[in-house]
């Protein structure tokens, strides 16, 4: 296992690479307010987690192309970061991809980082993922790869859905951190929020993570 994963971190670039230029070249336009059909969108997405980096993203669309900027900061460690980048949303099938290639900035180091946010929905079963690669500049750092989460919900209600939620973080030259929980997500008019409550199964303990996410 522990040698996959140092084969997958090796060639990580790559394949999100590659998969991001097939995904594109099959891709047609996603419909909705980010969709060929709508002008200028804008969306908001705030994150709280009790262990990891709380972060806010924020971005302005023209159909289905968009620019983002970001702040993530950990005040239990003192780490903080900038991103800024450039991104498109498209669909390939029944699925719903978020594509961003950004830049990030701490106070000692810069990354390249890429962004892949897919969303399936097959009845009442919705699929989601965030997928971060994260690249040192110059290759001084170790490569990261994050996935926070992946999460499969079922409709509960008109507004409400819950379901599983996966978690890893892997690095090069460390140990990979899986953690398993639940997710409880409320839909609102343009807007959800909800919260994670997952369980390193690494043993690094449990963690709560709040969020919200708006399109307007």
């Amino acid at each position: 296992m522990v040698k996959m994963l140092d084969c997958a971190m090796k060639h990580a670039p790559r394949i999100l690479f590659y998969g991001s230029a097939i995904l594109t070249l099959g891709a047609r336009t996603a419909p909705g307010q980010a969709g060929a059909g709508v002008g200028t969108w804008g969306f908001v997405n705030v994150r709280y987690d009790t262990r990891s980096s709380a972060s806010i993203y924020t971005g302005y669309g023209w159909h289905s192309a968009f620019a983002m900027g970001g702040v993530l900061h950990n005040p239990r460690t003192g780490y903080a970061e900038l991103v800024g980048g450039v991104g498109a949303v498209f669909r390939t099938g029944v699925a719903e991809h978020w594509l961003v290639f950004a830049t990030a900035e701490t106070r000692t180091s810069s990354f390249a980082q890429i962004y892949w946010l897919p969303t399936v929905r097959t009845g009442s079963i919705t699929s989601r993922a965030n997928v971060k690669l994260t690249v040192a500049y110059g290759g001084r750092a170790a490569r990261k790869l994050s996935i926070s989460p992946l999460a499969i919900t079922l409709a509960l209600g008109h507004r409400l859905s819950g379901g599983v939620a996966v978690e890893l973080a892997a690095a090069e030259r460390a140990r990979t951190r899986f953690g398993t929980g639940l997710e409880l997500r409320l839909k609102l008019p343009g807007a959800a929020i909800g919260v994670d409550a997952l369980r390193d199964v690494t043993g690094n303990g449990a963690q709560v993570r709040l969020f919200f996410a708006s399109i307007f």
